[in-house]
């Protein structure tokens, strides 16, 4: 039972006090405000504050954690709840389903993991990871995203943000090679369904329904897609123009033969004092031979390239055996680095139509050189570096090996030269993109004039 609070009659002389300190409080209360300098533009473009609820449910047949992104818009959460709420169906319907084999200690699950990651100022993904366990070994796992635009209030589909035509969407199949092609088929088919985030390295794309084990998990690098990157969606993840005039001393290094045990590790080493980012063309039986140099590469964020398996002359063999020399080399490479090679080098530059057939028919574009070291020849620290500097020009595509000790003895200096004459370095893909208008299959580079 409560207890009644006495109320006490207040006088006049005390109403009037209350009033008079009211008054004052709302008047001082108005001046704060209007001191408070308000700006639109800023306001709406401030970023949306997302929240994350979690709801448990644990019954005698199932549990279920579901993590749920929450922001103030009601109209923005409705497409998240909605999946959520699919999700929750499906689950329930298969445990219904299942219920004689339920219960006694054996339960199903539904866990829903949920991330947000913003993509540029006014971008927002959201991914799902959904994981259901009613009556399989293995459970069913898949992968669920949305993109949302910030300053339109609504959610975004790949092709709003870039060209999805055939040439992009071969891009993505050459990262899918060793997967059943009927199901790469399926996957690729509508662009505008696909899973995907997006940063200022890469995009990342996720297909449910390939492999057996749960989401097939593709990471596209930035400068792979920016052709197809709309100007607005490139200009707000601050990715580089790609255009390059001769004034503008971009330069790629690329090494060919490795890796090595011995020569490998003192070129990573050069290149990391001197902040350069470079393109290792390997050999298959190298990367499958010494699996931890090659794997330490990578690691160190340089580009990795296919010189096939055993650099023997492509175009001396027929179609059947070039195909297994690049083939296999791009596997032993992929198996050693975790890196799918986009780009083949055929040894010693030799092409035909059948190599530009076999690589186009793979993904990978070929890639050659327009200044050779000669570092496979001169074995000459002080000659690499005079041979280079005579050649060079913007835009030039450099050959190294990284197999011979002469040529870690002359990159120190090689670098410091380029680096004074005012030279920056990247790798061949990023050149590419640079010079994306006047590229063609074979890539060279740029070539001294006059």
């Amino acid at each position: 039972m409560l207890k009644k609070i006495p109320f006490r009659r207040i006088r006049w002389p005390g109403w009037v006090v209350l009033i008079i300190i009211g008054f004052s409080f709302v008047y001082g209360m108005i001046q704060l405000v209007e001191a408070i300098p308000f700006d639109p533009e800023s306001e709406a473009s401030s970023s949306p504050r997302i929240d994350f609820k979690t709801e448990s449910t644990d019954t005698d047949t199932y549990t279920m954690s579901i993590e749920t992104p929450v922001m103030e818009d009601p109209q923005i959460n409705k497409p998240l709840n909605d999946w959520i709420k699919e999700e929750k169906e499906d689950f329930l319907k298969r445990v219904k389903e299942n219920n004689k084999e339920l219960g006694d200690g054996y339960r199903a699950h539904l866990i829903i993991q949920a991330d947000s990651r913003q993509s540029t100022d006014d971008t927002y993904s959201f991914l799902f990871h959904s994981y259901q366990l009613v009556n399989d070994v293995r459970g069913k796992e898949h992968v669920k995203t949305f993109t949302l635009d910030g300053t339109e209030k609504k959610f975004i589909k790949l092709p709003d943000i870039m060209t999805t035509n055939d040439e992009m969407i071969q891009t993505i199949r050459t990262r899918l090679q060793g997967q059943p092609n009927a199901k790469i088929q399926e996957a690729l088919k509508d662009p505008a369904s696909w899973n995907w985030t997006l940063n200022g390295k890469a995009l990342t794309l996720y297909f449910n329904d390939i492999e057996e084990a749960g989401p097939t998990r593709v990471e596209v690098p930035i400068h792979a897609i920016l052709p197809y990157l709309h100007d607005k969606t490139a200009d707000d993840l601050e990715v580089a123009e790609v255009s390059i005039g001769m004034e503008e001393k971009y330069v790629a290094l690329t090494f060919d033969d490795g890796p090595d045990p011995h020569v490998t590790p003192r070129i990573l080493n050069v290149l990391k004092e001197h902040d350069v980012q470079a393109t290792f063309f390997m050999l298959g039986s190298q990367a499958e031979k010494y699996p931890a140099v090659a794997k330490s590469v990578a690691e160190a964020g340089h580009e990795i390239g296919n010189h096939t398996d055993h650099h023997k002359d492509l175009t001396k063999m027929g179609r059947e055996q070039m195909v297994q020399e690049v083939l296999a080399s791009r596997q032993k490479i992929m198996g050693a680095t975790e890196e799918i090679p986009v780009m083949l080098r055929p040894p010693y530059g030799a092409i035909n139509r059948d190599v530009e057939m076999v690589a186009n028919d793979n993904g990978t574009s070929l890639v050659l050189w327009s200044v050779d070291s000669l570092d496979w020849k001169n074995k000459n620290a002080a000659a690499i570096t005079s041979v280079v500097q005579k050649e060079i020009a913007p835009g030039a595509i450099i050959l190294l090996h990284d197999v011979h000790d002469t040529t870690a003895d002359a990159l120190p200096t090689l670098l410091t030269t380029l680096e004074k004459e005012g030279y920056r370095f990247l790798t061949v893909s990023q050149l590419q993109s640079k010079l994306a208008a006047e590229t063609a299959s074979p890539f060279y580079g740029n070539m001294k004039k006059g």
